[in-house]
């Protein structure tokens, strides 16, 4: 029998990594976008692809942290939450922009949100897949 406190500090320790990884990969997908951002737009388009990048990483952290809790009572739920959460904040963030600056558009903006956030989901599928490897007594049941 596993110590349920070591369970728990070691899912903790693993949400901790997958929470660095998926921000190391932000910063080294903005790292690549960043010429194409200046070239296309000028400072605007680096710094709006910066916000970009900002509103698709925290959902995806509130996303890494989540899978990691034993909160939901089976993966469709976990899946689903996890969706609407990351759904939710870029959508949310796409129509604050769109309402508060309508003249910003594909080029500044909405193509950098639709690239960082195929990355985060991306990357946050592959957590869940090795979270659901790592432990398949919990597929059994």
């Amino acid at each position: 029998m596993s110590n349920p406190k070591s369970a728990q500090e070691g899912s903790a320790s693993l949400g901790l990594r997958a929470a660095m990884v998926l921000t190391l990969a932000v910063i080294a997908g903005w790292a690549v976008c960043f010429w194409p951002a200046r070239m296309l737009r000028g400072t605007d388009g680096v710094i709006w692809m910066s916000v970009a990048a900002f509103c698709c990483l925290i959902p995806g952290w509130i996303v890494v942290f989540l899978s990691r809790l034993a909160i939901f009572p089976n993966e469709l739920v976990a899946f689903l939450a996890s969706t609407f959460v990351r759904m939710g904040c870029v959508a949310g963030a796409a129509l604050v922009v769109k309402f508060n600056w309508p003249t910003v558009g594909l080029a500044e903006f909405f193509g950098w949100l639709i690239g960082f956030y195929l990355l985060t989901l991306f990357l946050e599928a592959r957590f869940l897949s090795k979270k659901k490897s790592q432990h398949p007594e919990q597929q059994a049941s």
